[in-house]
């Protein structure tokens, strides 16, 4: 009976400490390689999107990628992507520290080196990761800000997530975005800049929301040159935060 007690003990800890479902892929070579956790939008994850289109800039960098499906665990959906900001924040919050954990004791990665970058919903959860000091930097692309009106449900977050001492943060943001829309993205991210001196922004006059996609919403924001600049201003960041 003892013995069944530990061995239950011992296993539930085993259960718990599984981290939630990703997916990984390395650049040619030996390593160890600086890394990137890449976050994914509302529409949620798509091995296609994040390991072979978005991954990709990263891989012919010499970067190893991480993606997280922080969805899957708590049955998220498209329809219920509003309740990554509420119900399951913290939930979330704690899972993707693991998943940071999980990168740096990964034999082929360079502990030193683990970045963030995020895209809308990601784009919310790779503020977060930069506020936490556990990465290098981060980048957040058309992220979650704030929904204004009667969708406010983000409850002033991620700003209130900003430390003075955050790392370095690179924000993405496109003025005709119809989603997260510049009238009320831009008090927050003035508000972040006030808070680290280590917040990056840069506004594009073209593009909107997902521009990287020609699918979303009929392609109405879509811009493959944007969507390449800003993949490459991510890369020359990180680059640029290297240890």
């Amino acid at each position: 009976m003892r013995f069944f007690i530990i061995f239950f003990l011992l296993f539930s800890n085993i259960v718990l400490a599984e981290p939630i479902y990703h997916e990984k892929k390395y650049p040619e070579g030996t390593g160890p390689f600086p890394a990137v956790i890449l976050l994914h939008t509302s529409g949620g994850y798509k091995t296609d999107a994040y390991i072979k289109d978005r991954g990709e800039f990263f891989l012919k960098e010499g970067f190893a990628i991480y993606a997280p499906d922080f969805f899957r665990k708590h049955g998220i959906t498209p329809k219920t992507r509003l309740k990554t900001f509420t119900k399951f924040r913290k939930n979330i919050e704690k899972e993707l520290l693991e998943i940071v954990e999980l990168v740096k004791k990964d034999p082929k990665i360079d502990q030193k080196n683990v970045f963030a970058v995020g895209f809308s919903n990601g784009g919310f959860w790779a503020t977060y990761l930069s506020s936490t000091g556990k990465i290098n930097a981060a980048s957040s692309h058309y992220g979650v800000w704030q929904f204004g009106g009667p969708k406010n449900l983000t409850k002033g977050y991620p700003v209130k997530y900003i430390q003075k001492e955050c790392s370095p943060l690179l924000v993405l943001h496109p003025k005709k975005d119809i989603v997260q829309k510049y009238k009320f993205v831009k008090p927050e991210i003035n508000k972040a800049k006030k808070k680290c001196k280590n917040i990056n922004v840069h506004i594009y006059d073209k593009g909107g929301h997902n521009w990287g996609s020609s699918r979303y919403k009929n392609g109405v924001g879509y811009d493959l040159n944007i969507y390449k600049d800003a993949m490459k201003r991510t890369i020359v960041f990180f680059k640029n935060n290297l240890k």
